[in-house]
């Protein structure tokens, strides 16, 4: 699958540096959801951060590789540094998703959400979790819909209807707490719809039981939206007592 995104933009989404039009948590969440992470995520860097590399605030990042090796820059929280030889930058892991593509997973010392594109990065990154949830309960669903157990399919079975609704509730409350105006998204709330998330993959899982387990399956796709989630965490709230 082809990472190239199109260079033709809407008037609708104003292109990179400004990742929090609607358009794009749109078309990132769609691109999640039919294409995959890698692809999504190739999607939103070239819309965000176009030639830097983004990092969480504990300086790794998870990344396509072919993003990876083509970027010369990694953020700060005082701008972009060239990717140098010596800078510390460590491969921690390779992550192989379904469709032959693969993710990295970085650390670099002193890299971290920038002043601009962090916050659109951030914010893109819950549609993106958003889009591959859905992919995941779909695809639950599709392996499950022509299975029986002693006569009973078992999408209707009480257990596994409980599952598939406890997945789309995580899915439902995701987007009711991204659903305020691009730009003006707490970081509480993005934390709340990562949590959310979680636990519709969580149950998507169950639903797929051993296959869940499987490599190459649907869930890569769920170990791989909790890692994004762990690598790029919304900062955590500030005491009341250390508040300026």
């Amino acid at each position: 699958m082809s990472l190239t995104i199109p260079a033709a933009r809407s008037d609708a989404d104003p292109g990179p540096g400004h990742g929090r039009s609607p358009a794009l948590a749109r078309r990132v969440r769609a691109a999640a959801r039919e294409d995959g992470a890698a692809h999504a995520l190739a999607l939103l860097h070239a819309a965000t951060l176009p030639g830097v590399l983004p990092a969480g605030p504990g300086g790794h990042a998870l990344i396509p590789e072919t993003v990876a090796a083509a970027v010369s820059r990694y953020d700060t929280p005082a701008g972009p540094r060239p990717r140098r030889p010596g800078t510390g930058e460590e491969l921690l892991a390779r992550l192989p998703l379904p469709g032959g593509e693969t993710l990295v997973a970085l650390r670099i010392p002193g890299a971290g959400p920038g002043p601009d594109g962090g916050a659109a990065w951030a914010e893109g990154l819950v549609a993106l979790r958003l889009g591959l949830a859905e992919r995941a309960l779909r695809e639950a669903t599709d392996r499950l819909k022509d299975r029986t157990v002693q006569g009973t399919v078992m999408l209707h079975l009480p257990l596994v209807r409980a599952l598939v609704a406890d997945a789309a509730c995580g899915l439902a409350e995701a987007a009711a707490l991204t659903s305020a105006p691009a730009g003006h998204r707490d970081p509480a709330e993005l934390r709340r719809a990562h949590r959310a998330l979680d636990e519709s993959g969580r149950a998507c899982l169950h639903l797929l039981g051993a296959a869940g387990f499987a490599t190459g399956g649907t869930g890569d796709l769920v170990r791989a939206s909790e890692l994004l989630a762990d690598t790029y965490a919304p900062p955590p709230p500030v005491p009341e007592g250390d508040r300026p």
